[in-house]
């Protein structure tokens, strides 16, 4: 860095980057090189880094001037260490990043930290207050480091530097951590470890049903897509046709309309329909998802809400409709020639807008269901449902890194819909030998 100049001197405030005097208290910009307060706060933290615990470092490309001197780090390369990021970008910039991978974010650390907990983002959080060197601000700054032992290097010199009781850390933990625990006593035991996946209210082709199916073949999962036949069309299916081979389709009701009393939970295809309007609409919507969709239609009823009447579903196998599938919390009453199963973990938060649920509470859910599984208390493969057309991102990359996690583990399997169905084998999953 280059001395202060004598100007600077007297005025007692300095541009870090240039080293010119700013004498004006109020002026943020510096008036030799126009670097802004939070340009200088920037190049004021990675100061206080010896050149050590740099160098080794590639820098990610970044619009200048950035407040960084690329002489401390070990070059440019293609997958970088250390990114700048906005707020809103973290997890993005977060994601692109190798194992010991840094962003630097001028953003309150507690924040960045409950918004990285959201996108299942485990790293170590340095919050920092920091004052500008040129002018009179103090501005938050934070960086994110993938490994904790990064984290405890940097900290005392950062603290040194703006002063203990301004610099902080935190761990944001990984909420995957026990669902690895759980798996892991599941290959343990040499069990197989079925699960499947639903999705529901698809009605046309959009960029979220194409991120579904890119996610679904990324990973090998196949999934079962309720399709609501009243507001479906030709377009969708030939949408659907080459590109989308790991989905398959079933049937959601008819227009998805509630039908039920004022009083009563939502629902289409509940007990207080007439049992004659009811079924017509399910034959409608058999024979339009069969005329869309051909073999590739499977004649599996998922009821809009989740709400069959018993007497309704009693009636299914006669509709032509031989499976169905609900909630784990739904009542059940067996019906001969009709295989129910379920799903087990919404991943959507509808209390909350449909927005983000807490991925350490949907994971505490799912290591519970799989217990129940492990243990003999539940018969059927454990159901994951999403809702394609209103996940938010948060919601998109807790699914991500659940099928990555389960990726891990030879003995985590995503079942075809079609297996999960078949009659002789779903309704009572006997555990195979696990191929680990």
């Amino acid at each position: 860095m280059r001395e202060p100049t004598p100007a600077c001197r007297l005025a007692d405030a300095h541009c870090n980057l240039c080293g010119a005097g700013m004498r004006e208290a109020h002026d943020a910009l510096c008036p030799v090189c126009a670097s802004s307060a939070r340009q200088r706060v920037m190049r004021s933290v990675f100061q206080a880094l010896p050149h050590g615990l740099l160098a080794w470092r590639t820098l990610a490309p970044a619009p200048a001037p950035h407040g960084l001197d690329e002489r401390w780090f070990g070059g440019r390369a293609t997958k970088a260490d250390l990114a700048l990021a906005e707020p809103a970008d973290v997890a993005d910039a977060f994601d692109t990043l190798p194992a010991r991978g840094v962003v630097y974010v001028g953003g309150d650390g507690a924040v960045l930290a409950g918004l990285l907990a959201l996108h299942c983002a485990p790293c170590s959080v340095i919050a920092m207050d920091v004052a500008d060197p040129g002018s009179p601000a103090r501005l938050a700054a934070s960086l994110l480091l993938r490994d904790g032992a990064d984290a405890a290097r940097w900290l005392p010199y950062l603290q040194a530097r703006h002063g203990q009781a301004a610099v902080a850390a935190r761990v944001v933990e990984d909420p995957f951590a026990p669902l690895r625990a759980e798996l892991a006593c599941w290959e343990a035991e040499q069990r197989a470890c079925g699960l499947w996946w639903r999705d529901d209210d698809l009605v046309a082709d959009s960029p979220a049903l194409r991120r579904l199916a890119a996610l679904s073949q990324r990973h090998a999962a196949p999934v079962l897509v309720a399709v609501i036949p009243a507001q479906a069309d030709a377009s969708l299916a030939r949408a659907t046709e080459d590109g989308m081979p790991t989905l398959a389709f079933c049937q959601h009701g008819w227009n998805h309309t509630n039908h039920a009393a004022p009083d009563q939970p939502n629902g289409e295809f509940g007990a207080a329909r007439e049992a004659a309007e009811a079924e017509a609409d399910l034959v409608r919507g058999s024979e339009r998802m069969r005329e869309l969709f051909g073999e590739r239609f499977m004649p599996v009823m998922v009821p809009p809400w989740n709400k069959l009447a018993p007497a309704l579903a009693a009636r299914l196998p006669a509709l032509g409709l031989y499976g169905v599938s609900q909630y784990l919390s739904e009542p059940y009453t067996p019906v001969d020639g009709l295989v129910r199963v379920d799903t087990h973990l919404d991943i959507v938060d509808w209390r909350n807008g449909a927005g983000v649920r807490e991925p350490a509470a949907l994971v505490e859910r799912l290591v519970a269901i799989l217990q129940m599984r492990r243990t003999g208390q539940l018969s059927e493969p454990v159901g994951i449902l999403s809702h394609h057309r209103v996940m938010l991102d948060g919601t998109w990359r807790f699914l991500e890194r659940l099928l990555a996690v389960t990726a891990d583990f030879s003995c985590a399997r995503w079942l075809h819909p079609r297996d999960v169905f078949d009659e002789t084998t779903s309704m009572i999953q006997k555990e195979a030998p696990c191929a680990a």
